[in-house]
């Protein structure tokens, strides 16, 4: 599995969020966006942690 096929157990948004390195709203945006995808209680976050990479390389959403 590579880091674009990343998947955590998430038991909330706030466990999300902590995995993502964001802000609820953050996450809620990503979920909005079809960024992040739910499998159940797994999240596949690799294109989102792509996502806030490349946001926080263009100093935006990162915290």
């Amino acid at each position: 599995m590579n880091d674009r096929n990343t998947v955590v157990l998430a038991l909330g948004e706030k466990a999300l969020s902590e995995a993502l390195g964001c802000s609820s709203e953050t996450v809620e945006l990503l979920r909005n966006d079809g960024v992040l995808e739910l499998q159940g209680e797994l999240w596949e976050i690799g294109a989102a942690r792509d996502y806030l990479r490349d946001a926080a390389w263009a100093d935006q959403l990162w915290h």
